[in-house]
């Protein structure tokens, strides 16, 4: 639950948000999610730090590791052509993975496929193990990050974040990050409607997700 001074730095729009998606997921028949799309330019990532390093991670590797995404959002990623970059301290320990992309994604979570601007990449599913979280993982994956991107010629990643997630809206202002859109998802058993979307209406477990044109969006 936030706090009072979280909740005053959200606003009344972010605390609603919160309090709606929290109600959504006890009443189990309906959903509501409201995120953030933002633009993070990778001349405002970190540096790697002294002693860290990150690279790809292959579908079997990753397996050997104990992180907290289930298989099947692994082998979704994995599936649609993004890249695994998995974040190592000093030690040769795993300390974090992100999923990295230069092509149109499909969200598990809310049934809608991004199609990515000109030269941006696509990052998600950013996790750092517990025990490492007040290290410096976070700023090695965003520096394996800032790599990745250079390689594949994206000048930008994009992302979406909820929008009452405080701690990562920080974090990615503290890099740079623009606001490109929001993107509001309501659900009632197997029918969602996506005010960004086309089409609006679908049900979720229809063959062809809706689609949210970012190419579109970000020219204006």
């Amino acid at each position: 639950m936030p706090d009072i001074v979280s909740l005053k730095l959200l606003g009344v729009a972010g605390a609603l948000s919160y309090a709606a998606a929290r109600f959504a997921t006890k009443a189990g028949i309906i959903g509501y999610r409201r995120y953030i799309l933002v633009s993070v330019p990778v001349s405002g990532m970190p540096d790697m730090p002294r002693g860290f390093s990150t690279r790809p991670l292959a579908a079997n590797e990753l397996r050997a590791h104990v992180i907290d995404v289930p298989e099947a959002t692994q082998n979704d990623r994995f599936a649609q052509g993004l890249t695994c970059l998995g974040a190592f301290n000093p030690k040769g320990a795993l300390v974090g993975v992100t999923w990295v992309g230069a092509s149109d994604f499909t969200d598990s979570e809310i049934h809608v496929r991004f199609a990515l601007p000109r030269n941006a990449g696509w990052d998600c599913g950013l996790w750092i193990a517990p025990r490492y979280r007040l290290g410096r993982a976070f700023a090695a994956l965003w520096s394996g990050t800032a790599d990745w991107m250079h390689e594949n010629r994206c000048d930008r990643s994009i992302s979406w974040i909820a929008d009452y997630n405080l701690p990562s809206l920080l974090s990615h202002r503290r890099m740079g990050a623009d606001t490109i859109a929001y993107l509001t998802a309501f659900r009632f058993l197997r029918w969602q409607y996506v005010a960004q979307g086309k089409p609006r209406l679908l049900r979720v477990d229809a063959r062809y997700p809706a689609k949210l044109d970012l190419n579109s969006i970000a020219a204006n």
